[in-house]
């Protein structure tokens, strides 16, 4: 029988979700058919239905559609419900069940850097779910020192609500600059990537390893300038690999191994 899955997202003009998907089949032993389909949030919900009614196990979901994905599902992860954010959407007899590996994803990535989070001083630039996800699994993993930049940080403070511990701080503020000097991870939520750097480097502890969450072709312009002042830096091809690993084996019920996921996309790289 052949697994149907996808990956959604708007503009999605760049994505390795299928490939991902397909190599994991390929190592289980499982037929897999993955379709990358750009979808608006307005579409979602039509769009689930759709591939729900036509048999498909599951999807990912990205940029801008994580938040409208939460609202959509019957059911969540805790880690969901908390980071109002959910990638990874399974359909299942009982519902449409939602979770987000976006933030265990981000941990074992970090893990894979033999960087463990109880140990880490972690900047997370920019306030959206995707960032609310890494928060929350990081301190979940024994993360004392989650800083949150914001363009807005009580807006941003407000929306995030009870139950995580993130100290807010304004996006290029005084404050921001202290505790990037003091960072050992810097990790940009941003959708900002080759159009512009989400923080001069300049400002950057020069022992922290720098995580840019947009992943293209190439790694980014943040990523690139990093390598070259000689610094640890990796793009989000990396958390892509860890995350879509967590979503897998969800939808196949079993443990999905990293090896020829790597290998698929070509990472590291």
């Amino acid at each position: 029988m052949t697994v149907r899955l996808a990956v959604l997202g708007d503009p999605l003009a760049y994505t390795r979700s299928p490939d991902l998907h397909r190599a994991a089949g390929a190592a289980l032993g499982i037929d897999v058919e993955s379709h990358a389909l750009r979808t608006p949030v307005a579409g979602l919900p039509a769009r689930l239905a759709e591939l729900a009614a036509q048999g498909f196990v599951g999807c990912n979901v990205t940029h801008p559609l994580k938040e409208a994905a939460r609202d959509a599902v019957t059911r969540a992860s805790l880690a969901a419900e908390r980071a109002r954010s959910v990638n990874t959407i399974a359909f299942q007899e009982a519902g449409w069940y939602g979770d987000t590996t976006d933030g265990p994803g981000f941990v074992d990535l970090l893990r894979a850097l033999h960087r463990e989070p109880e140990r880490e001083r972690v900047v997370l630039l920019g306030a959206g779910g995707s960032a609310r996800s890494l928060a929350l699994a990081l301190e979940w993993a024994g993360c004392r020192s989650v800083i949150v930049s914001a363009r807005r940080p009580e807006d941003s403070r407000f929306a995030w609500g009870q139950g995580l511990d993130s100290r807010f701080l304004g996006w290029r503020s005084e404050e921001e600059g202290d505790a990037l000097a003091e960072a050992t991870v810097v990790v940009n939520c941003t959708p900002l990537g080759d159009d512009g750097l989400p923080v001069a480097l300049e400002r950057v502890n020069r022992g922290a390893c720098l995580v840019d969450l947009v992943y293209a072709p190439e790694p980014t312009a943040w990523v690139r300038a990093a390598r070259a002042d000689g610094r640890e830096a990796v793009d989000g091809l990396g958390l892509l690999v860890h995350q879509a690993r967590r979503s897998l084996s969800l939808w196949f019920g079993r443990e999905v191994p990293i090896e020829p996921l790597a290998a698929a996309v070509g990472w590291p790289r």
